[in-house]
């Protein structure tokens, strides 16, 4: 089992794995993040909200956020 840790945490395994594909992969789990986002019911969204404005979205405020990490990982 100690071994298994060992090896799994020096991602010497990963070495295999090009550039491409990785970026390709992390952006896609952006993507994934995003999709979940969506799927929150608007109930939870503004819990504690008596005054509900579009400002209280708190879908929109995540996706602003994902979308500037993904371009900024898109184009570095």
């Amino acid at each position: 089992m100690l071994n298994l840790l060992k090896y799994l945490l020096n991602f010497e395994w990963l070495s295999g794995v090009g550039m491409s594909a990785s970026k390709s992969v992390f952006l896609i789990l952006f993507v994934v993040i995003g999709i979940l986002v969506l799927l929150l019911p608007k109930d939870y969204i503004y819990e504690g909200v008596e005054n509900r404005r579009w400002w209280h979205n708190l879908k929109l405020w995540a996706w602003g956020d994902l979308a500037f990490i993904f371009i900024t990982y898109y184009i570095f």
